[in-house]
């Protein structure tokens, strides 16, 4: 990890989200990018057609020095750079300034300022979740910061899950944490265990560390299930994958899964999207058989 990039809009939880982007950002000894997407109203026929710009600049000034302000009540060796753009949209800015310093994570928290900032804040972190090509890192407004010693994946049983635990796997090895993965399944006993052991050949074939359990729940309501491993469990970061939509039983099977538990815990989830995972695995591949011609 070489680059993470945090975006707040100033809330209380917000300020939660940078406590652990800092600390990450330690553990790494990473850049630290602190981002605030600001917008400014147009201002209909003012004669002065530079002024819309200056006020822009203005802002932009305005805005860096909230989060210099920011991270000065940290102590810390990192020095973040200070990033703040214009975009009627937050997510478009997140999204553009993703695609212009590519960071390996982003880090935001779920919750703002009041009741309308915490449905905008909370709609932007889910649409990050869903479009983000790096993975998203949501800190709830009840989460204290403690590192990541015990992190659970809940896996669907899918070889794109790999590329995602390798992926995790870079991100807290400083950690040495012990990595549970759970699958909930609504198959019969024998079906679900079959399953089971494909999968664990499947990690052991391509993972190589080693302080990751297995386990199998069986149940037809994976969401209430999961909230109560969770809760009977001490976790420290939860990990998912936001899937790509492949028919109605699958969407319906699994709809909004990640948000879900993203506002029903007070432990940071970390989520994968699977169709940038599936991009990076074909641009892997594409790689390899270059080399091999």
């Amino acid at each position: 990890m070489k680059k993470i990039l945090y975006a707040t809009d100033f809330s209380k939880n917000a300020e939660k989200a940078f406590h652990y982007a800092l600390k990450i950002a330690e553990k790494h000894r990473t850049e630290l990018i602190m981002l605030h997407v600001f917008d400014i109203p147009p201002i209909w026929g003012h004669p002065q057609t530079n002024y819309p710009i200056e006020l822009t600049k203005e802002a932009s000034k305005s805005w860096k020095r909230s989060l210099k302000e920011l991270s000065e009540q940290f102590i810390s060796e990192i020095n973040p750079i200070f990033m703040a753009i214009e975009n009627t949209s937050v997510v478009k800015g997140i999204l553009s300034v993703i695609a212009k310093h590519k960071p390996d994570l982003v880090i935001t928290g779920t919750k703002g300022k009041s009741l309308l900032k915490e449905i905008f804040i909370g709609s932007t972190t889910k649409a990050l979740v869903n479009q983000s090509p790096v993975p998203v890192l949501a800190i709830p407004k009840n989460a204290n910061y403690r590192e990541f010693n015990n992190v659970l994946y809940a896996s669907d049983f899918r070889e794109v899950d790999i590329e995602a635990i390798e992926q995790l796997i870079e991100f807290v090895k400083p950690y040495k944490p012990k990595i549970r993965l759970i699958h909930i399944s609504s198959d019969d006993e024998y079906n679900a265990n079959q399953k089971m052991e494909w999968f664990k050949d499947l990690v052991k074939d391509n993972i190589l560390y080693k302080n990751i359990s297995f386990e199998l729940l069986l149940s037809d309501r994976v969401f209430e299930r999961l909230c109560n491993y969770v809760q009977n469990h001490n976790l420290d970061m939860i990990v998912m994958l936001e899937k790509e939509r492949y028919g109605i039983v699958e969407k319906l099977f699994h709809e909004d899964l990640v948000w879900k538990m993203e506002l029903n815990t007070s432990i940071p989830i970390l989520s994968y999207n699977e169709h940038y995972l599936r991009a990076s695995i074909d641009q892997d591949a594409k790689k390899s058989d270059s080399i091999e011609h």
